[in-house]
């Protein structure tokens, strides 16, 4: 089984981390990227790489990586990883410390990780002072899925109200948790999280106007069967459909709205309180 890794990025490296996402870099950078076949490079400051960790590193590893706190986190699959003192001057030529930036990892491609820090920070092995570096993860176990329930056809119903029953039941393990989605739509007070968003519909019921809204899973729930506010966020029925129907995605940044081009839209989504 692959091991997992959780890298923690400075504060004052949040706009390399920024560029390397999109991924942006320089002519060089991009030499050394086509010859190691891969699309992301990050290099770490040899004063915060613990070389026993590094060497655990191998090929098709998880790492997940982080400014500390951020709200949206990324990962990859480790494609290759090298030691080269030269590769630093290259890739970072305007850093400070480009002479210390030593290791490097390569990736093919990268994936949106919603957890919270504070969970895989708990994750680690070891315990973790420092703000900046690798740390090794206890490998989890697969996230729990809500189980599938097969009715068994019996040769005959007899008892009409007991099979409705069952039926019942079994299309209630694929619903959504109701309490989380209401919860979270009255922390929003109905309102779109897209920032530019002022759409607003309100219907009537007993005889009350109530706001309307919709909430959306990151991952879709019929597919990945998660049902947690971190796969969650409110939108506007507008925004709703466009998500469903991929006219618009969320990019890597947790934040960013892009079209299927990956062309960003000029929207940005908003979160609150611990809701990230």
């Amino acid at each position: 089984m692959p091991n997992q890794f959780l890298l923690i990025i400075k504060k004052t490296d949040e706009e390399k981390f920024r560029l390397f996402k999109i991924p942006k870099y320089n002519k060089q950078a991009n030499e050394i990227l086509k010859k190691n076949d891969s699309k992301y490079v990050w290099g770490l400051h040899k004063g915060v790489t613990n070389n026993a960790v590094w060497n655990k590193i191998k090929k098709n590893d998880k790492i997940y990586l982080t400014v500390e706190k951020e709200t949206f986190k990324i990962s990859g699959i480790v494609s290759k990883k090298k030691k080269n003192l030269k590769y630093g001057e290259l890739i970072y030529p305007e850093s400070s410390d480009r002479k210390q930036i030593n290791y490097f990892l390569f990736f093919d491609k990268l994936d949106s990780c919603r957890e919270p820090f504070g969970v895989l920070k708990k994750k680690s092995k070891s315990r973790i002072f420092s703000n900046e570096g690798i740390f090794e993860m206890k490998v989890e176990s697969p996230p729990k899925k809500i189980k599938m329930i097969k009715i068994k056809k019996l040769p005959i119903e007899k008892n009409i109200a007991k099979a409705e029953k069952r039926r019942r039941k079994a299309s209630q393990i694929l619903a959504r948790n109701s309490t989380r989605v209401k919860n979270l739509k009255e922390f929003y007070n109905n309102e779109c999280q897209i920032e530019q968003c002022d759409f607003k519909l309100n219907y009537e019921k007993n005889g009350k106007i109530k706001p309307y809204s919709h909430v959306h899973h990151y991952n879709q729930l019929s597919k990945s069967l998660i049902d947690s506010l971190n796969n969650m966020i409110v939108l506007c029925p507008n925004h709703h459909a466009e998500f469903d129907f991929k006219v618009k995605l969320v990019h890597y940044d947790g934040k960013t709205i892009i079209d299927r081009k990956g062309k960003e839209t000029g929207e940005t989504i908003k979160f609150r309180g611990d809701h990230k």
